[in-house]
């Protein structure tokens, strides 16, 4: 019976060098949010096998070893994810309040035209008013002859009305749109 020699150690045979490098990027990538298989693509490059190779090396020998390290890569993955999404949120309100800022800036701004234009409206209704107490006056006391016929006094009351009306108006709009 011939006797059996053993074959030296392959050429291709994972040193653990190799493990430990794979090993490495696999965690890496894990960590940031990567995928796996970009893992194995990278450490194909840096260790001169195919991504296939690296892949079936990881998970057939190597990642049993590494469980804890997994665990803890995915944490950090996980922590990495909530403290980027508390740093999106933090700045977003920022631009959100500049713009609700800018929003009540120009609110305040047609606020105030329109009190300014309410309060013009109010002036001529309370003259109207005066001017309407004075023609009654002067008709129940059956003074002079009024500068007005009892047409033009009618059309006067009815643009007071129309204006009382507007300003009622505007000011039920301006309490609507307050709220």
């Amino acid at each position: 019976m011939a006797s059996v020699e053993k074959s030296p150690v392959r050429s291709d045979a994972w040193t653990p060098e190799d493990d430990e490098r794979l090993a490495q990027l696999v965690l890496r990538h894990i960590r940031t949010g990567s995928t796996q298989l970009k893992a194995f693509e990278e450490a194909a490059e840096q260790l001169g096998r195919t991504a296939a190779a690296c892949g079936y090396r990881w998970n057939g020998v190597i990642r049993k070893r590494y469980r804890d390290e997994i665990e803890a890569a995915k944490a950090e993955r996980k922590a990495l994810h909530v403290k980027t999404q508390t740093q999106k949120a933090a700045t977003a309100p920022t631009a959100s309040m500049q713009e609700v800022i800018r929003f009540l800036q120009t609110y305040d701004e047609q606020y105030q035209r329109l009190r300014e234009y309410v309060s013009a409206i109010e002036r001529e209704k309370s003259e109207l008013e005066a001017r309407v107490r004075a023609l009654e006056s002067q008709l129940r006391e059956g003074g002079p002859e009024l500068p007005l016929s009892p047409e033009q006094l009618e059309e006067d009351s009815r643009t007071l009305f129309a204006i009382m009306e507007r300003a009622r108006k505007l000011l039920a709009e301006n309490r609507s749109a307050g709220t």
